[in-house]
């Protein structure tokens, strides 16, 4: 909507979205529910590699695991707006200009099953097992308020902004073991704590073009910031994660010592609070001018100075050679810095996995907490890179452009996180444990973030595009995307002393390595897209070609290569009322291609039969509507 006779406007948009929810999970063949059931008889009588129940012995309703994407409900507002205030009829008015939004999102996911005879269960309170949920609501807002204008010859940007991210943790359907089987003592919905990040920047920006005697005008460009992130963690309700220290009740029904907290995720405990604010200040100057005529050279340099981890200058180096139309050559050369994100720092969990086809309770601690004091972790330090990078643009024919692109990124001291240290099997897990009990953590594995190793990634990117007028009102439009990318260990993994010595045990373990370098995802992606327009109809068409993927595991001889997978969708959508209102139709995996399975055939092979890392996903085919109103 227009705002005065000068220019100014004011725009919203909204979308509400909702997810209903898949799953994929196979039956299980052993007993779910209460003691003395049988557990169901599966088998593969098609030869598919799904299994199914060829003979129902157990009450609980298969299948009871839940292996796929969980109900997700977004509400989302935006609204950005500008006013000129001054100089109204200059090419550059000054004016006032805010944006920003606000969403909330809901998310419902699942746990494992926990059997009725699980130790984490009381029959009295779930008396055939239950299925543990994660409800989480997730708030999202932001503002941006800013003068831009022009100040003599200079062109300046003068902005506040400010911006947040509550996550909060519901655990429902579960309860804690530690309360005991009195059903009316015992709840199985909790408030297990929440996250919040808050980032307020105020920035500078100001340009110019100086005549300096070269074949272009010399772009001058400057700008300051102080930043300031603030990241708070919040303790739960105490039914959350009673139970670590003097459990109210101190036996579970199989004799054992009953798992503290809500089943699946404990509550964030009050010593695991935190409210740490970190700030920054940082200043840039960025030169571009064409040198002759066919070269154009891009300078720039960054100080930041920060207040937990001190200063680092960067700079870059970028050219970009143009001999004819049809042809150009471009290269960059430039250092990065990287401070660790304050979720790296100081975020700390205890939850439920499954390692080995066992439910075991593992933690992410912070470095400085007594659990990593003791196993000898060291403090986390900036990650620095070294990024080249250099390519061609050819143009062979009007309209139809080429470009190939490698890249090589080098980082040393890159932060990852640990494997579960601990973990059965194990060298120096009863050792890890013993630290871990000392502390009343819960957990029976540690896993850390640290500056464990040095990478170098290098790749190729392709890509392609091609327009063409094949009618009055009618036009084509092809696109095309080849990407290779390897990842390389060059330095490390470099093992703390303690950790090494005193508990024989390696801050990243051979699954892990081999999944980054190895092929934990695609090492080749492949996209083709075509559109064609005529009138008010729309027609797309895409297809993916996705490479080999290593599922990883600890033990080489399990571990496999999934194959190339290809995958197709389209969308047809049709506009009407000038535009103002599209319906479109369309499908994702119109052929309802699958990854392929594991084909180890274990009984968690089964249950949860798809890597959840490939990109394609494990939902099959997917067919959706779409109606836009603009008004």
């Amino acid at each position: 909507m227009e705002l005065g006779d000068d220019g100014g406007f004011l725009n919203f948009f909204g979308e509400y979205r909702l997810r209903t929810p898949t799953n994929r999970a196979g039956p299980a063949n052993f007993n779910l529910g209460p003691a003395g059931q049988a557990g169901d008889e599966i088998a593969d009588p098609d030869g598919d590699g799904l299994f199914d129940i060829v003979d129902k012995n157990n009450s609980v309703e298969q299948p009871a695991f839940h292996w796929g994407d969980g109900r997700s409900e977004n509400l989302l507002f935006w609204a950005n707006g500008a006013y000129p205030v001054a100089n109204v009829n200059a090419e550059q008015p000054t004016e006032v200009y805010a944006f920003g939004g606000y969403s909330y999102r809901k998310g419902k996911g699942q746990g494992f099953y926990r059997e009725g005879t699980d130790d984490g269960n009381w029959p009295q309170v779930h008396p055939e097992g239950f299925l543990p949920n994660f409800e989480n609501p997730i708030n999202d807002g932001s503002v941006v308020v800013g003068l831009r204008g022009m100040l003599d010859e200079w062109n300046y940007d003068l902005s506040a902004q400010t911006g947040f991210n509550y996550f909060q943790y519901n655990i429902t359907n579960s309860l804690n073991a530690s309360y005991g089987p009195s059903q009316e003592g015992n709840q199985t919905d909790f408030y297990a704590g929440a996250v919040q990040l808050q980032q307020t920047v105020v920035q500078l920006d100001v340009d110019r073009g100086l005549e300096v005697g070269l074949a272009s005008p010399l772009n001058v460009a400057a700008g300051a910031l102080f930043r300031a992130d603030n990241y708070q963690l919040k303790a739960g309700e105490e039914a959350s994660w009673a139970g670590f220290e003097n459990p109210p009740w101190g036996i579970n029904q199989n004799g054992g010592t009953p798992a503290p907290g809500a089943q699946v995720f404990p509550g964030f405990r009050p010593e695991q609070e935190v409210d740490e604010t970190r700030t920054n200040i940082g200043t840039y100057v960025d030169l571009q001018a064409d040198l002759i005529d066919p070269l154009q050279v891009n300078i720039a340099g960054r100080f930041e100075n920060y207040s937990d981890f001190g200063s680092t200058v960067n700079g870059k180096v970028a050219l970009r050679f143009e001999p004819v139309s049809q042809l150009a050559f471009r290269g960059t050369a430039q250092t990065g810095y990287r401070a660790p994100n304050q979720a790296q720092k100081f975020f700390s969990k205890v939850s439920t996995t499954f390692i080995d086809n066992q439910p075991v309770q593992t933690g992410i601690f912070r470095i400085n907490s007594d659990v990593g004091n003791a196993l000898g972790i060291p403090d986390l330090e900036e990650e620095r890179s070294v990024n080249f990078s250099g390519g061609v643009i050819i143009e062979p024919v009007e309209r139809f452009q080429v470009s190939v692109d490698y890249f090589n990124i080098q980082i040393d001291d890159r932060i990852t996180l640990s494997g579960d240290l601990g973990e059965p099997g194990s060298p120096g897990e009863e050792a890890i444990k013993d630290v871990l009990s000392a502390n009343n953590t819960g957990a029976s594995t540690a896993s850390f973030f640290s500056n464990a190793i040095d990478t170098k990634t290098e790749g190729v990117d392709v890509t392609s595009k091609f327009s063409a007028l094949l009618a009055d009102g009618i036009q084509l439009q092809l696109r095309g995307a080849f990407n290779w990318t390897d990842t390389e260990i060059t330095g490390g993994p470099r093992n703390p002393t303690t950790l090494n010595q005193d508990f024989d045990s390696v801050i990243l373990a051979p699954d892990d390595r081999r999944a980054l370098t190895e092929g934990a995802l695609p090492n080749t992606t492949t996209k083709l897209t075509a559109s064609l327009t005529a009138g008010p109809v729309d027609l797309t068409l895409r297809g993916a070609r996705y490479g080999e993927l290593l599922n990883a595991d600890d033990d080489a001889d399990d571990q496999f290569t999934l194959d190339p997978e290809y995958v197709f969708g389209g969308e047809l959508g049709y506009s009407m009322f000038d535009d103002q209102v599209n319906l479109a139709v369309g499908a994702r995996n119109l052929f309802d291609n699958y990854p392929d399975l594991d084909p180890n055939k274990g009984t968690f092979d089964i249950i949860l039969p798809y890597n959840r890392a490939h990109p394609m996903g494990f939902n099959g085919r997917f067919v959706y509507s779409r109606l836009t109103i603009s008004l």
